[in-house]
């Protein structure tokens, strides 16, 4: 394979902090060099990147693919190739994926299905099937990134324990939804005087909290490494702190809609917002935004739900909840940074190296011997969302919604998987 020359680009490291105008050379999927002035060697392709941004490319710890199964409304082709779109490296499926990931035979399907797509695809697997475990230990041996509860809340604490052990005894990480189930089955929006006026089944933050001050004692128990998955309120921030404050070796993401959207939002009964967990309160959004730049937030997921038109077509209660929001991770970061809520590293941080911290994987950073999943972008540029087509085609609460940021180029092991016209 021929090298890569990325010229004069404004690379930015997050795990390292390292912020300069500089050149990064690209051979045999590697980064082999960085710094100012290098010169072309015979071969090597150039690419200009005066005026934009080289990042490592972006990772996605849960998008919530349409396999194995079906593939209806959206193949995982189709994902993979949407992730591209949007700068995304490695995309990692939720494991309510399809049909939900439940058996060994289902990562490695998917594992052999990745080999053709234009990005790295892992998967997470179910750690619960029913009232029992899944197959945990088959899966984490057979590759699975981490084990979680699909989204729906474990109800039982007996069973989260056993689950939480389980996945500790492989030193792997599981992934909880914080939610009280007593709080949150049937529930529709965040409970205010508004989703209260409107009539719809309400959901209170505090069962966030409730369920999250009850993982972090099991966490505690069975020596787990927990991920807090999708926080979405200040009270459920102040969990995670606290389970840090105690030094367990614990994680927490949030997902992209929660930075961008808040209650007011859905109050409108759009059934586009129509999510889950719901869109909260402006003072939860603000408090998300502030967790990305303390640090408290590991990592920003796009929570890419993808529902067929007709399900999203319904009065709001009865509207199926998700979102397509893969082509909107990166540019919704580049709106807060543009909005001045947030500093470009840290926006990055959170969908390069946070999540690449997590599962211990080498991508995710600008370094010499790293793999060259690297992204060249503009996160200046205007980005009405869906304005020039997307990719996937399934409802998305971003739709027409002004953004920043646009995607040049996208390299997964030195391979230019995305090009763009500049």
């Amino acid at each position: 394979m021929s090298g890569v020359l990325i010229r004069d680009g404004r690379v930015i490291d997050p795990a390292s902090g390292f912020d300069e105008t500089a050149d990064v050379r690209i051979a045999d999927g590697v980064i082999v060099e960085i710094g100012a002035g290098l010169e072309a060697e015979a071969g090597e392709e150039i690419v200009d990147a005066t005026g934009r941004v080289v990042a490592p490319a972006l990772i996605d710890l849960r998008a919530r693919a349409c396999e194995p199964g079906d593939g209806a409304p959206e193949s995982l082709d189709v994902t993979a190739r949407a992730a591209a779109a949007g700068g995304i490296g490695t995309l990692v499926l939720a494991p309510d994926s399809g049909d939900g990931v439940r058996r060994p035979e289902d990562i490695e399907l998917i594992e052999a299905r990745s080999l053709a797509l234009p990005v790295r695809v892992l998967a997470a697997g179910l750690a619960v099937d029913g009232a029992g475990l899944a197959e945990i230990g088959l899966m984490l041996r057979a590759g699975a990134a981490y084990v979680g509860d699909g989204g729906a809340p474990i109800a039982d604490a007996g069973l989260a324990r056993r689950a939480l052990a389980y996945a500790g005894g492989f030193d792997a990480w599981a992934s909880l939804r914080p939610e009280e189930a007593s709080l949150a089955t049937g529930s529709v929006a965040h409970e205010s005087d508004m989703s209260v006026r409107l009539g719809l089944a309400v959901r209170p933050g505090v069962s966030e909290a409730i369920a999250a001050r009850r993982d972090a004692a099991l966490a505690e128990l069975t020596g787990a490494q927990l991920i807090f998955d999708r926080v979405t309120t200040a009270a459920g921030l102040d969990q995670v702190r606290a389970a840090r404050r105690q030094e367990l070796e614990v994680a927490a993401t949030a997902p992209v809609t929660h930075l961008m959207f808040n209650a007011v939002d859905a109050g409108g009964l759009d059934p586009r917002y129509r999510l889950d967990p719901p869109l909260r309160g402006q003072a939860d959004r603000e408090a998300l935004i502030a967790a990305i730049a303390d640090g408290t937030i590991d990592a920003v997921v796009s929570d890419h739900a993808p529902v067929p038109a007709e399900a999203k077509d319904q009065p709001f209660a009865e509207a199926a909840p998700g979102s397509a929001n893969l082509e909107a991770l990166l540019p919704a970061l580049c709106a807060l940074v543009a909005e001045g809520r947030l500093d470009l590293v840290d926006a990055l941080r959170v969908v390069t190296s946070g999540p690449a911290d997590i599962l211990g994987l080498e991508q995710g950073r600008i370094a010499e011997g790293a793999p060259a999943d690297i992204l060249v972008f503009d996160p200046d540029a205007p980005n009405v969302y869906g304005k020039h087509g997307l990719v996937s085609r399934a409802p998305s609460a971003f739709e027409g919604r002004r953004l920043h940021g646009r995607v040049l180029h996208l390299f997964v092991e030195g391979a230019i998987i995305l090009q763009s016209e500049d």
